[in-house]
């Protein structure tokens, strides 16, 4: 079911078996992820890497997870905004230690 198969699956489309499989618990860490989905690990390590960049899900090491809406406006605010600066750190948002002491980065 990789992209680029003679079965002609695109990209867009293994992304979102990918996603669902991560959002619907069928496998919450790249191994379990890799063999869900075929065992091309070349290509789910590739959508992994696109749906992270894309906040739709979190990677930690191998432990995967989906974002919540929230958690998805709140970090690319977070990663394109230059109001307050914040930080998301193991799911609790803070203030960085900079930040609480005046400076400016």
């Amino acid at each position: 079911m990789a992209p680029g198969t003679d079965l002609g699956v695109k990209t867009e489309e293994f992304d979102w078996a990918v996603y669902h499989a991560i959002a619907w618990n069928r496998a919450a860490t790249l191994p379990a992820l890799i063999d869900y989905m075929g065992g091309d690990a070349a290509a789910v390590e590739s959508s992994v890497r696109r749906l992270t960049s894309y906040l739709l899900i979190e990677q930690r090491g191998d432990d995967l997870r989906t974002l919540s809406i929230e958690e998805s406006l709140l970090t690319c605010q977070i990663r394109h905004g230059s109001g307050t600066p914040l930080e998301i750190e193991n799911g609790v948002i803070k203030i960085p230690d900079y930040a609480r002491k005046g400076e400016n980065r």
